[in-house]
């Protein structure tokens, strides 16, 4: 199966949260259309790709793993990685109603384009609303939207194994949907994202392995919701090889309002186009349908597959909280750099996933620091030898060895090449004359601390 190296991994992991934030705009602008042409939007109207709340609650899925890690590293004791997603989606629902109820834990909920309202599902917006944390045992509704899938990418970016994404995958999503066919695409959803996240697996040969997973590890729902969501990732493969438009394709696997239905659509796209970014988002948008939704999934799986690098640039460059995007998935891709008993922790960090408001003035001294010290170092380095700094060490020694004492240069107006000419002098005429030769008007009374 091969695993991947840490460069390789990052670049996956950043090719997911752009990629899912890319098809996520790319499907807003078309979401509630109908009548939609195949191919008929390909790239960003506006000149700049405005995520909707599907990018907006993947991030804060991303900040309550990071902000659940970090508290574990300084104070040995933390969330549940699914309750302190709970706590950061309550942050999004502040910045839905544009209120402060809630104790943050995410630095990104002070971000002005995200306490911006892009559409969010009713079904996230009652389910938090409502005070109480719907659970796989305990329901908090019977819906299966899509709202339960389209964020939970970076479970599978995150999770040191695919047991571990599959299910928290799965208990992120019950949070707000409670319908079986709510929370079995997000477990195998995850688990693909794990595979192709840190493994070197062909994009079916992930799925399949992902859906073996499901099968033998997550039987915990009725056979018939079961079978059915088996049998409709089938028709997804099956469709993804025959001879027949995206659209007629697409509109046999559904419209994606629903969680199996995005998730069928993204298989689709991503089995057909593997090798290709765009032409698997394009697919999974242009249809009557929830298109952001499966274009964010779509994304989350292309990028995780093909990595940050081919991602077409005009998407890359023009996405909505692009830095911000990139930051979030660098944090994931990297080791907690802090600790309670580190000696030199990251204040930047900390700023954002324990204290949970970014300090950017922390990374501007971090960096005024950096550069002064690197100043200073290089200041220290040593000089390389010249040519006379050689001979002159060579005459020193040559001059030790024969007379016992070291050789010296002239306090004032010395040069390495008087001294190298007076100690040749010395050793010619096999006499101390060091100190004649080096000060004319030698006196023999001379305070000896002139000499060094």
């Amino acid at each position: 199966m091969g695993n991947k190296t840490k460069e390789e991994r990052k670049n996956k992991i950043l090719g997911a949260m752009m990629g899912g934030a890319i098809g996520d705009a790319l499907g807003y602008q078309i979401e509630f259309k109908r009548n939609i042409k195949e191919k008929e939007i390909t790239s960003f109207k506006e000149g700049i790709g405005r995520i909707s709340d599907d990018t907006q609650m993947t991030l804060f899925t991303a900040n309550a793993l990071l902000f659940r890690e970090t508290r574990q590293a300084m104070r040995g004791i933390a969330l549940l990685p699914v309750e302190a997603i709970y706590e950061a989606y309550l942050d999004w629902l502040d910045t839905q109603n544009h209120t402060n109820n809630h104790r943050s834990i995410s630095w990104i909920k002070e971000l002005k384009e995200l306490n911006v309202s892009q559409a969010p599902g009713n079904t996230c917006l009652n389910a938090l609303s409502s005070g109480i944390k719907g659970t796989i045992d305990k329901p908090i509704n019977n819906s299966k939207g899509c709202g339960g899938i389209m964020r939970v990418a970076p479970i599978g970016l995150y999770m040191k194994d695919s047991e571990l994404a599959g299910q928290f995958g799965a208990e992120a999503s019950a949070i707000t949907h409670g319908h079986p066919l709510g929370i079995i695409p997000s477990y195998v959803f995850s688990t693909w994202i794990w595979y192709l996240s840190n493994t070197n697996l062909e994009m079916k040969e992930a799925l399949e392995k992902s859906l073996k997973q499901y099968e033998e590890k997550f039987d915990v729902f009725d056979k018939e919701n079961k079978n059915y969501f088996i049998d409709l990732v089938n028709k997804a493969i099956i469709l993804s090889k025959e001879n027949k438009s995206d659209r007629e394709a697409i509109n046999e696997l559904g419209e994606g309002w629903v969680a199996e239905e995005t998730f069928a659509i993204a298989i689709y796209s991503c089995l057909k186009y593997s090798n290709n970014f765009k032409d698997a988002i394009v697919c999974s948008i242009n249809h009557d349908g929830d298109s952001d939704s499966t274009g964010a999934v779509t994304g989350n799986i292309m990028g995780a597959y093909l990595g940050y690098e081919k991602i077409p640039s005009e998407y890359k460059n023009t996405i909505e909280l692009k830095n911000e995007i990139v930051e979030l998935a660098n944090d994931l891709a990297s080791e907690i750099p802090v600790g309670e008993y580190n000696d030199n922790n990251d204040e930047y960090w900390l700023s954002k996933y324990l204290y949970c408001k970014r300090d950017l003035s922390l990374t501007k001294r971090h960096k005024k620091l950096e550069k002064y010290m690197n100043k200073i170092m290089d200041e220290y380095k040593p000089t390389p030898k010249t040519k006379e700094d050689r001979e002159f060490e060579k005459y020193c020694k040559l001059y030790e060895e024969k007379f016992g004492k070291q050789a010296y240069i002239a306090e004032s107006s010395g040069t390495k090449e008087k001294t190298i000419e007076a100690i040749k002098t010395c050793l010619e005429k096999n006499e101390d004359l060091l100190d004649k030769l080096l000060y004319v008007n030698f006196d023999k009374k001379m305070n000896k601390d002139l000499f060094y």
